[in-house]
């Protein structure tokens, strides 16, 4: 299926990642099944109505008829008005933003029945305020929720229906929240827990296989989001507590508040823990905007003091000078691992239990 990425640029973008960025978003396409014809940029502040100007628009708009597109995808979150406007004015083409992109692939890699009911309050509460003439939206999300379709039922009806679901869905989170919550406090009076966080595809679930060894490692892939599920490995034994290791699921550049929120009863495990590993990838062009992005991920979890020790992975693809201010490894290939350990080791130790790597 073919699709045009259409990539607005403004003043507050650091356009040293504008590469990666669009990479990235192409690479987000791909993960749902669309292979990218082009890319169109326009450099402006958004415009209320169409998110890109209307020459731009107009532009878009020939390409799809000219080259058969199937989806329009714009690089940020778009408005209910806009995403009507640019509808009726891009039609054939569906219109996608890059929230409903990453909900998508949430959908898809949900494995768990928690995580599968989190992505659905996600997809459902960025539905609701666009019911009103969204017929592309509604296609898209408004299945699987008790209805047959936009076409075939009022629009109030289905309102009530989306409020009813989204009230079940977060009736069962807290429930899956207080259970969760009970299991954590047992393991806090038994245990210590490391999070293991980053930017997604930067190896996270590797490094969990290689500290746990585990004989049933966690599933690893390259590629964003590979998995969505919080996992716990042990690791080692410290003062008669064994020390687990948590991974989470990947953030990303404009992580979707909705996700974020829907997300963040297990990403509580994060705030809560004895330490993070923040692992960084080395092979990045645009390491320290990833790096940046988690960390002000962690804040916005209230993981923001937690003791850190900053974990630069892919050592085995990078070729530029040394780094001092954490710890370089290869996950993939065991390369720095009894560093990380000792290093892990001794912060945990640390009485005052504020050290950082």
């Amino acid at each position: 299926m073919k699709a045009i990425i259409a990539y607005l640029i403004h003043d507050r973008m650091n356009n040293a990642f504008l590469e990666y960025d669009i990479q990235e978003i192409k690479e987000l396409a791909h993960v749902i099944g669309y292979d990218v014809e082009t890319v169109v940029v326009q450099k402006r502040e958004p415009d209320v109505k169409y998110f890109m100007g209307e020459g731009k628009v107009r532009e878009l708009s020939t390409l799809v008829k000219d080259f058969g597109i199937e989806v329009v995808i714009f690089n940020e979150e778009l408005s209910p008005r806009q995403v009507r406007a640019l509808e009726l004015a891009l039609e054939p083409a569906e219109v996608w933003d890059r929230t409903q992109v990453i909900l998508e692939i949430f959908r898809r890699r949900a494995v768990t029945k928690e995580s599968k009911l989190q992505v659905e309050l996600a997809r459902l509460n960025y539905l609701y305020p666009r019911i009103y003439g969204l017929g592309g939206v509604m296609s898209r999300l408004g299945g699987g929720i008790g209805t047959r379709g936009p076409g075939e039922t009022k629009l109030e009806i289905l309102k009530r229906v989306i409020r009813e679901r989204i009230r079940k869905l977060e009736k069962e989170l807290k429930e899956a929240e207080a259970r969760r919550q009970t299991t954590s406090k047992k393991r806090a009076r038994n245990a210590l827990e490391v999070s293991i966080v980053g930017y997604t595809n930067a190896g996270k679930s590797t490094l969990l296989n290689a500290l746990s060894k585990t004989s049933k490692p966690s599933y690893a892939d390259d590629k964003v989001f590979a998995t969505l599920d919080t996992r716990h490995r042990r690791v080692l034994d410290l003062e008669g507590k064994p020390v687990i290791l948590v991974d989470t699921v990947g953030f990303v550049n404009f992580m979707p508040e909705k996700v974020l929120d829907a997300f963040k009863s297990t990403l509580e495990v994060i705030r809560d823990s004895d330490l993070i590993l923040h692992v960084i990838d080395l092979s990045s062009p645009i390491m320290d905007e990833q790096e940046r992005t988690v960390v002000r991920i962690l804040e916005e979890l209230g993981a923001g003091d937690r003791p850190v020790i900053r974990v630069y992975n892919k050592l085995d693809l990078y070729h530029g000078p040394v780094l001092h201010d954490g710890i370089s490894i290869s996950a993939l290939n065991g390369i720095n691992l009894d560093k990380l350990k000792q290093a892990l080791v001794s912060a945990l130790l640390a009485a005052d239990n504020d050290v950082v790597y």
